[in-house]
């Protein structure tokens, strides 16, 4: 039977995310990405009124990945149970660690950060800035 590849120790730390306008009770539903000047992430609250969140990248990410949840069994009990919001700063991140092998460390001391965004669809994105945080009024 062929083994499981990374069912080793995880060592990732998931810790919210509280940037300024950030919902941080409140779990968000993923509706959507586009790219134009930078890159919009589109969000929506699971609860209350619904109201419309955009995380705007004034340029285009360094590097991103969107997998549905049952994809990320392994991540999943990393993220606290006793935070209600989905948007988290991954430390010792394995998506940055591999991004960093696989570009030969050439961009290592860059200042990046990995920025989680926890729904039934996992949104995660590489970047060196925060993006601006938008309600749709």
């Amino acid at each position: 039977m062929p083994q499981l590849m990374g069912t080793g120790m995880n060592k990732q730390i998931f810790r919210p995310w509280n940037a300024t306008d950030i919902p941080t009770s409140s779990r968000m539903i993923f509706e959507g990405i586009t790219y134009g000047n930078g890159m919009r992430i589109s969000l929506r609250e699971a609860s209350g009124d619904g109201r419309r969140l955009y995380l705007d990248f004034p340029e285009l990410p360094t590097a991103i990945r969107v997998a549905n949840e049952s994809m990320r069994l392994a991540s999943l009990p990393l993220v606290p149970k006793d935070v209600g919001g989905s948007f988290f700063l991954v430390e010792n991140s394995e998506f940055l660690t591999w991004l960093n092998n696989d570009s030969l460390g050439i961009y290592k001391d860059d200042p990046v950060f990995h920025l989680a965004i926890v729904t039934d669809e996992w949104v995660d994105v590489i970047c060196n800035e925060n993006p601006a945080v938008i309600f749709e009024s």
